[in-house]
């Protein structure tokens, strides 16, 4: 496979500018919101997020082919046909589809895209409603399940809890909606459901007023899955430190011959779906172009050969079709074969997408 590296020296990336005059308008209500769904997710997440999982589901709809999937019958085929194609490991929807049809009268089968977003202070989804969902339905069922409301927070009681499973309860405990964005978001403390919607109002900074994360944003967009990680998540989720001393010294001398790693800011990873192969984008950013620069010749350079700390060689199931730099980010975009490895979950050793 033909491999090419770019280095393109960006110094005021439009996105900067057109993400602030698309956040003003927005926020404002005046305008519908027209940029892509990863973005507008993001935005909708606050400032300290640390780990954000986003899922586009109106376009995994399309690729499986399932139109609106409105039948008990389409939303089994979502839920299996998405997993099988690790279209929903960053979901905390997907895998409770039929049961929360039942409970809330809708579910993931129903939603624009969907985004899980943690921080110190807590941790929130926020998901847009289709347009055939009626927000007065939603905060109907809300009441008849169980849920009392304070302000714009519903949450959910004991018993009403014990009726819906804990796995339902533990994601949607605190619920609120906002109908003229048709939002709705679910946190972990009632406190956090406030905070999320002083962000969407835009009177909190959100996600993307972090650079490091407008910019791995930027590098994902299209994907129908992601995953935007701060620097120490990602250092630990692809280390190879807890696979023993030897498989630590084989990572050692293959950073060595390919040159030193450097620690990011931000990475991000981006799922594209397609038949029979997927693309993935492994994105990260640094603190400067030239950092970046430096940094896509070793990660490019350890994108081939034995796949230290996994089985075979990275080739095996990950073919590298470009290296990228834009301003102080790097992407390697990879084919993908679905059925040999999965790598939307974060987790697993992986040199070209690691840290020192």
């Amino acid at each position: 496979m033909h491999r090419r590296l770019i280095v393109r020296a960006v110094l005021v990336p439009l996105l900067a500018i057109a993400l602030a005059v698309a956040l003003g308008s927005w926020a404002s209500g005046r305008q519908p919101d027209t940029r892509s769904s990863l973005v507008s997710a993001l935005d909708a997440l606050p400032a300290g997020t640390l780990v954000a999982g986003f899922t586009d589901w109106a376009a995994i709809r399309d690729e499986l082919d399932l139109g609106s999937a409105s039948t008990a019958a389409a939303r089994a085929s979502l839920t299996e046909g998405a997993s099988l194609r690790d279209l929903t490991t960053r979901s905390v929807l997907g895998g409770v589809v039929a049961d929360m049809h039942v409970a809330y009268g809708w579910s993931a089968a129903d939603l624009d895209w969907e985004v899980y977003g943690q921080a110190p202070g807590g941790a929130a989804m926020v998901a847009r409603l289709d347009d055939a969902v009626s927000i007065e339905d939603v905060e109907d069922r809300l009441e008849s399940i169980g849920y009392t409301r304070r302000g714009d927070v519903w949450t959910l009681g004991e018993r009403a809890a014990t009726e819906v499973g804990p796995e339902l309860a533990a994601t949607l405990g605190h619920v609120s909606i906002v109908p003229r964005q048709r939002l709705v978001v679910a946190a972990d403390q009632a406190a956090y459901a406030s905070t999320v919607l002083d962000t969407i109002a835009g009177s909190e900074p959100s996600a993307l007023s972090v650079r490091p994360i407008a910019d791995v944003a930027e590098s994902l967009v299209g994907s129908d899955t992601a995953v935007v990680q701060s620097g120490p998540f990602a250092c630990r989720a692809t280390s190879l430190d807890a696979l023993g001393d030897d498989v630590v010294a084989q990572g050692r001398a293959a950073v060595a011959r390919a040159g030193a790693l450097v620690a990011p800011t931000f990475t991000g990873r981006g799922l594209v779906d397609g038949a029979p192969t997927q693309t993935i984008r492994f994105v990260a950013a640094f603190d400067s172009p030239g950092r970046a620069a430096g940094q896509v010749k070793v990660r490019s350079a350890l994108a081939s050969g034995p796949f230290i700390g996994r089985a075979g060689r990275v080739e095996d199931s990950l073919d590298l079709l470009d290296a990228t730099v834009d301003g102080s980010v790097t992407v390697l975009r990879f084919a993908l074969d679905p059925d040999s490895a999965a790598y939307m979950s974060g987790e697993g050793p992986a040199l070209f997408a690691g840290c020192p």
